[in-house]
């Protein structure tokens, strides 16, 4: 597995990068539609709004130092859109949010564990 990279501009509008080391896990899903694409009309039928699958990326963290615990950290309080790159090396692979809370919990003397999940705008 090669190293991921994330992009996004800081609220100052800087673009900024971080490459994430080889120490996580990683799952792929596709999703066909949110729930939140559908509402209904006035006259009661469902309208739904047809669009391509989305792409949700979810990264597990074991056992990461503070500093990259910190990082991270900081990309989560950003709210913004981030570029991910599967491979930090290659072509950028989807636009998304991070959208679970801040979820990292320290497992040991400066080791730390936790999820992100990213999902495609």
């Amino acid at each position: 597995m090669a190293n991921a990279k994330l992009e996004w501009t800081s609220s100052g509008g800087s673009r900024q990068s971080y490459t994430l080391p080889v120490n996580f896990s990683r799952d792929y899903q596709e999703l066909l539609q949110d729930e939140t694409d559908r509402e209904r009309a006035l006259d009661g039928t469902l309208r739904s709004y047809s669009r391509g699958l989305k792409q949700r990326w979810v990264l597990k963290f074991q056992y990461i130092s503070t500093s990259q615990k910190d990082q991270l950290t900081a990309v989560k309080q950003t709210q913004t859109e981030i570029d991910f790159y599967r491979d930090a090396g290659g072509a950028k692979t989807f636009t998304g949010v991070w959208t679970n809370d801040l979820d990292f919990r320290e497992v040991g003397p400066g080791a730390w564990s936790g999820s992100m999940v990213l999902e495609e705008v």
